[in-house]
């Protein structure tokens, strides 16, 4: 699992649901240069690569990103 976490606005809990959705900006930041696309396409691609994207959030605390690889996937790129 790798796990990132911030300390910033957070995400509003009724939100949260939608926060993987094209487009969406959330209803509690200033929208003047957001797109909407940043974790559309997060999930897309952990879609695509067969990872799992878990997403938790307290309003004015932190947001916190959870992706997960599924057992015997991880390859050893040393050897």
């Amino acid at each position: 699992m790798l796990v990132i976490e911030d300390n910033g606005c957070g995400i509003k809990a009724s939100d949260l649901s939608r926060v993987f959705e094209k487009g969406f900006t959330g209803s509690n930041r200033n929208k003047a240069n957001a797109t909407g696309m940043g974790l559309y396409l997060s999930k897309k691609i952990s879609d695509k690569l067969g990872l799992k994207l878990d997403i938790t959030s307290k309003e004015e605390e932190y947001t916190r990103l959870t992706v997960t690889c599924p057992k015997g996937t991880v390859h050893n790129f040393s050897e």
